[in-house]
């Protein structure tokens, strides 16, 4: 059994990416909206609210329940904040695997792995670079190999 944690630095990236959006919106309320200051301040009120609590209590709270669970016969992937999610699939049952890897994906840990079975898939998020290539090469053994 091995188990799979997200990689952290695609959560940094994701709240560089909520807290500058955050900023953008904060920027365009003040500037097009200063005439109607109560509708400015509500709307800055709101973006900033929202953009630390996505930053700085959702996204770690998802990030460190987000678990790939791999054994030799079934892949579960465990997610959740609140409420808890699993899903798994036997090995089986896998028809073929796709690979999605972004820009630096090592650097930025924005590598997805969906396995495709009859009726469904199953998705495993962020994935560290080592983490896609050891469990690529495992799903190779077992004659599941992923798509060109």
């Amino acid at each position: 059994m091995k188990e799979y944690s997200a990689d952290l630095s695609a959560m940094k990236l994701l709240q560089i990416t909520v807290c500058l959006l955050a900023a953008l919106l904060i920027f365009a309320s003040a500037r097009f909206l200063s005439r109607w200051a109560v509708v400015m301040w509500v709307l800055i009120g709101l973006f900033a609210v929202t953009a630390v609590l996505l930053s700085f209590f959702c996204m770690p709270l998802y990030f460190s329940n987000l678990r790939c669970i791999v054994t030799a016969n079934q892949v579960t992937v465990r997610t959740g904040m609140f409420f808890r999610r699993e899903q798994s699939i036997r090995l089986q049952s896998v028809q073929f695997v796709q690979l999605i890897t972004g820009p630096w994906d090592g650097i930025l840990g924005l590598n997805f792995m969906i396995l495709y079975v009859y009726g469904g898939s199953l998705m495993i998020f962020f994935l560290k670079k080592s983490d896609r290539r050891e469990l690529t090469e495992f799903l190779e053994r077992k004659g599941i190999f992923h798509a060109p």
